[in-house]
């Protein structure tokens, strides 16, 4: 009867150890994708951006494609927010890319609200 109740006490200790350490696997996972939400959904508008670019000039797209690449690239440090929004609501901004565009801002607006 002692044996028993040893094997499940070690049993139970074992499995709480494994819950520990896939709780702090998961937490470190999901900090480091709140590290890089921003470039992650950055790319994410950029590859939407490049997808909607068509032969013809259009100078509001080409500048925002700049303004992320160089934001991506580091060679900006800050996200370009305004810029997105008002290319968002302008005329020239198709459907499709708009609603892209203002779902993931809204995202970003999630991680800081």
């Amino acid at each position: 009867m002692d044996d028993l109740v040893l094997q499940y006490a070690i049993e139970i200790g074992f499995l709480g150890l494994l819950g520990i350490i896939y709780y702090f696997y998961e937490k470190r996972k999901l900090l480091n994708y709140e590290k890089n939400k921003i470039p992650l959904v950055a790319n994410f508008i950029l590859q939407a951006c490049l997808t909607e670019k068509s032969e013809q000039p259009q100078p509001e797209l080409d500048s925002l494609i700049l303004t992320l690449d160089d934001f991506l690239k580091e060679t900006n440090p800050t996200f370009p927010a305004p810029q997105l929004k008002e290319f968002a609501h302008s005329l020239s901004c198709p459907d499709e890319l708009r609603e892209i565009i203002l779902e993931g801002l809204k995202e970003l607006d999630n991680k800081n609200g």
